[in-house]
């Protein structure tokens, strides 16, 4: 079952050692890999969609944290979890800033796609330190509108 999309050429060609690793993982030496590429381009794909699962898989099983921004002023955190990911947002307008929070729970076997999903819409992982710092100015900021309530 295909997850995830194939790796692009560049992508591929970034992870080299790693795909040359997978071949040799799968008993397919350089000259099979040639051969597959020219006579058997059915196997070629397999292998490329299998390989490309594998490394989504990787990747995102070791982010904790994304980030995203799409517009000026408008910051998403994310903390993904085993089972939910959390929400934290924040939209910057002169000097005030809107808070909200969220969250979303998902199957085990889900996590990779839901982190999956945002990078491809543009997210980058992020330092779980940078969310819990983001999630305290949140909680301060709370308190202070609170406060003058």
């Amino acid at each position: 079952m295909k997850r995830f999309r194939r790796l692009t050429q560049e992508e591929l060609d970034a992870v080299r050692p790693e795909f040359v690793r997978y071949l040799a993982s799968e008993g397919i030496a350089a000259d099979d890999w040639a051969k597959k590429q020219t006579e058997n381009t059915d196997e070629m794909e397999a292998c490329l969609d299998d390989f490309s699962n594998r490394f989504w898989e990787g990747a995102t099983s070791a982010i904790q944290c994304l980030e995203h921004s799409p517009s000026e002023g408008d910051t998403w955190l994310f903390e993904f979890g085993e089972n939910a990911a959390q929400l934290i947002r924040c939209v910057r307008q002169e000097e005030t800033a809107t808070w909200s929070e969220g969250g979303k729970a998902y199957e085990p076997e889900a996590r990779g796609q839901e982190i999956f999903q945002l990078l491809e819409q543009g997210a980058q992982p992020c330092d779980p330190e940078r969310y819990q710092r983001c999630r305290s100015e949140m909680q301060a900021s709370k308190e202070q509108t609170e406060k003058r309530a």
